[in-house]
């Protein structure tokens, strides 16, 4: 991990204001995904979504050969309310180990960090 993805996490571990509320563990079709970030073998990606009521979220996918190449959700982390869409990909930064690693990739979720 680098040494601005080390900062990056430790930065994020150190906020506490995280809420979980139970919705669905799906990405709603009325859910606005604004950023889908993938990881390199392009495999494994993260949907920031924003929902109706304005409240933020992410969800993490696989996609196999013997799923035909669907996009299948592999976590529940659909389920927590997030305020921000920042609060939104730092949660998700924190969550799923190998999205630090890429996140620098994608300049719309590099300016959301700032």
């Amino acid at each position: 991990m680098s040494k601005t993805a080390t900062a990056i996490v430790a930065m994020l571990l150190s906020d506490s204001s995280r809420q979980e509320v139970p919705v669905s563990s799906r990405i709603a079709k009325s859910w606005l995904v604004f950023i889908s970030i993938e990881n390199i073998e392009h495999d494994r990606c993260v949907d920031l979504f924003e929902r109706s009521d304005g409240t933020c979220g992410f969800e993490e996918f696989r996609r196999d050969a013997e799923d035909w190449g669907t996009w299948t959700p592999v976590s529940f982390f659909s389920i927590r309310i997030l305020p921000t869409r920042k609060s939104s990909l730092e949660a998700a930064i924190v969550s799923v180990p190998w999205l630090v690693d890429v996140v620098e990739r994608y300049p719309s979720a590099v300016r959301l960090l700032q």
